[in-house]
C-alpha cells in the first residue's frame, strides 16, 4: 500500500541510526528477525555470513551514500559501509521504522 498524503520524517543521522541498531540488536528477540529472507539466502555466493553483517554493524560504519525513502513501505532504506569479520569492506542496506525503533537488512554486498 502506498501512503499517498504524510509529511515525510526526516532521515536519521548517522549517530541517530547508529544507536537506533545497537538497541534493536540488544533487544533479546531481535537476532532471530535481523535480516529479511533474501538477505540470508538470496545471494550466498557473496559469501558474507550473518555473522559478518552483526559485526559490521557493531563496529565502525559510515553512509555508503544518501539515506532514500521508500514511499511504498513509508520508511527510510539506509546504505552502511563497513567491514566484515576478515575486514573485507562490504555495504548492507538497512530498512529502518524510526518509530518502532526496528530495521531489518535488506541485502548486502562486497565492495570493491
Amino acid at each position: 500500500m502506498v501512503q499517498e498524503r504524510g509529511v515525510v520524517p526526516r532521515p536519521l543521522t548517522e549517530e541517530e541510526l547508529r544507536k537506533l541498531v545497537l538497541d534493536a540488536m540488544n533487544a533479546s528477540s531481535y537476532a532471530e528477525t535481523l535480516e529479511t529472507y533474501h538477505a540470508l539466502y538470496g545471494h550466498i555466493d557473496r559469501g558474507i555470513t550473518h555473522g559478518d553483517v552483526i559485526h559490521g554493524l557493531e563496529h565502525s560504519w559510515r553512509f555508503e551514500r544518501q539515506p532514500q525513502f521508500n514511499h511504498e513501505h513509508w520508511q527510510w532504506k539506509y546504505y552502511v559501509a563497513t567491514e566484515t569479520v576478515d575486514g573485507d569492506a562490504i555495504t548492507i542496506v538497512i530498512a529502518v521504522d524510526s518509530w518502532r525503533r526496528e530495521f531489518v537488512v535488506v541485502t548486502r554486498w562486497p565492495e570493491g
